[in-house]
């Protein structure tokens, strides 16, 4: 019928549009790291999608090695998980420091410990391990995001033939990634936090001069379960005296083992 009313085109496309618009407004106003966490989520999915819509461009079997000349020397037949091996690889390793980054709440986060042995709680100590949390997660956002660049392109130009890089320039990118990553590692375990110890962190950081190492510290006295000790000034150091301490170191290991099960299975399958 004339009268009859039914959403048209231009409905459609705004309500595309409303959706790209929240999702951008969503977006621009996260925090900076997350900004990046999705932006890198972002490129291994446009990557995905791009190699979904060229597959019949992607020759079978698939390149998944090359030689110092760039020329490829090793092939798996065509499947989805050896056209995207990169990609898949790329995404395990990001899940994996995500899992590493220590949750600012370990900062604040305090147990009972019996009250005649044990440290002060030092607001100042609690402060310094926030600084550095947030530093901690600029640093893998920044890794992350590049990272995914980087896996992404290089996992696309491998498929496809007729877009594939030069592999100078495929080998100067690599080497670009690995400067910038310890350039920005060197200038946050640089970095001055700026916070003065009060009392109670002065006499925390005497009593826990022969702590530390490898990011964790055992002192079962200590109410907090996470610190910044005097011997490490660049990194957090966890308290495995605690379930907290011990929830996180293990949830760092299983990630760590993750990553290998994954990068193993590329050989084996």
């Amino acid at each position: 019928m004339r009268g009859s009313k039914t959403p048209g085109r231009g409905s459609i496309a705004g309500t595309k549009d409303d959706i790209v618009f929240w999702a951008v407004s969503k977006i621009a106003y996260m925090p900076a790291h997350y900004r990046r966490y999705a932006l890198a989520a972002l490129a291994y999915a446009a990557a995905f999608a791009y190699i979904l819509l060229r597959w019949d461009a992607i020759p079978d079997p698939v390149p998944v090695h090359f030689n110092v000349n760039g020329d490829a020397d090793g092939f798996e037949p065509k499947t989805l998980l050896h056209a995207t091996f990169l990609i898949t690889i790329g995404i395990a390793i990001s899940i994996s420091m995500l899992a590493c980054v220590p949750p600012k709440t370990l900062a604040r986060q305090t147990v009972n410990v019996p009250e005649d042995k044990a440290l002060p709680y030092s607001e100042t100590a609690a402060a310094r391990v926030e600084k550095l949390c947030d530093a901690t997660a600029d640093f893998m956002s920044k890794t992350l995001l590049a990272m995914a660049v980087l896996f992404a392109l290089t996992n696309v130009s491998m498929m496809l033939p007729d877009i594939s890089l030069p592999f100078w320039l495929e080998i100067a990118l690599w080497i670009a990634f690995t400067v910038y990553i310890v350039v920005v590692a060197i200038r946050m375990t640089t970095a001055k936090d700026g916070i003065e110890p009060d009392e109670a962190e002065q006499q925390r950081n005497h009593l826990l001069r022969m702590q530390g190492g490898m990011g964790t510290y055992k002192e079962p006295n200590d109410p907090m379960v996470a610190a910044v000790l005097p011997q490490a000034p660049g990194k957090i150091s966890v308290n495995t005296a605690h379930a907290p301490g011990k929830r996180y170191l293990w949830r760092v290991m299983t990630s760590v083992v993750a990553v290998l099960v994954v990068c193993l299975l590329f050989v084996f399958i």
